[in-house]
């Protein structure tokens, strides 16, 4: 009996490890199925969207096989396993899987003789290394803006919105339009001027009644 990954292990970017099933495996089957470190999985059947959705495997179960539902890719010498995995990804959201796919039933099948044709990107293992430095950096850029709205008071959230209005700086300004503060002062000093000649309305009323 040894462990092996299936469709629901494998998440954009992670391995969900939480249920893992266990199969009897042949020696023969087992030099077939096994993976090693920095093999690539990749969904080959899902609905078109999440087509070809992948995950690296890292080591993380010993002796771990994968079902016939997942495709591999073991990357040869001068190709990252993180690089090829942001390649996949990539073709996964940009629909590049799916044009690829036999689609039934609205699940959409990513044949192994479909996927041994396409075409790969082979930059030097430098920029290689350099790609994947900057996803990873922006990607972490990205989580704690969200992690940081995510904690922020609904109230607090509201009003820091709100400044960045009236500082405009939510959208690009039109040079003609007039500043927001200048505009507020300036409908604020209209309103105080109104003010005295409603008052004085107010008081001839009062008077005429009272007469």
């Amino acid at each position: 009996m040894r462990p092996y990954l299936r469709v629901a292990n494998v998440l954009e970017d992670t391995l969900d490890l939480r249920d893992v099933k266990h199969m009897n495996f042949t020696p023969e089957e087992f030099e077939t199925f096994s993976l090693r470190p920095g093999d690539v999985l990749l969904n080959e059947g899902q609905s078109p969207d999440l087509l070809g959705r992948p995950a690296m495997y890292r080591g993380e179960i010993e002796d771990c096989c994968f079902q016939k539902t997942l495709l591999r890719f073991r990357p040869h010498d001068g190709i990252l396993p993180e690089f090829a995995l942001l390649v996949f990804r990539h073709y996964m959201r940009s629909g590049r899987f799916r044009r690829e796919a036999r689609i039934t039933t609205n699940i959409a099948h990513l044949t192994q003789v479909r996927f041994v044709v396409m075409e790969f990107p082979v930059p030097p293992t430098r920029e290689q290394s350099e790609i994947v430095r900057l996803v990873c950096a922006y990607e972490g850029e990205m989580i704690e803006q969200f992690a940081a709205i995510a904690r922020a008071p609904a109230e607090a959230l509201r009003q820091s919105i709100l400044k960045a209005a009236f500082e405009g700086r939510l959208v690009a300004q039109d040079a003609g339009d007039e500043p927001a503060e200048p505009l507020r002062a300036r409908l604020n000093a209209d309103e105080e001027a109104r003010l005295p000649s409603r008052r004085r309305g107010r008081s001839a009323m009062q008077a005429e009644a009272a007469s």
